[in-house]
């Protein structure tokens, strides 16, 4: 069974993968049943791990759900 620190770089590294493989990834999150609480109550840990790793991140809230936008830096 992971552990917490296991399951923030988890996600952190299935969001790169997909903006790298795809252009963009989109991580929802929200402080509401149903949700993972995790993601919620660390989103901040994960958004600096993929800004740390080269990624820019933007963050959008609509509706109370939190949007983490990851795209891969594109060097010009």
């Amino acid at each position: 069974m992971e552990n917490l620190k296991q399951k923030l770089i988890r996600i952190a590294k299935q969001e790169m993968d997909y903006a790298t493989e795809n252009g963009s990834s989109t991580l929802s999150t929200c402080e509401y049943r149903g949700w993972d609480k995790d993601v919620w109550n660390n989103r901040q840990t994960i958004i600096k791990k993929l800004r740390d790793c080269g990624y820019n991140v933007s963050v959008k809230v609509a509706w109370g759900v939190t949007d983490i936008v990851t795209t891969k830096e594109i060097e010009l």
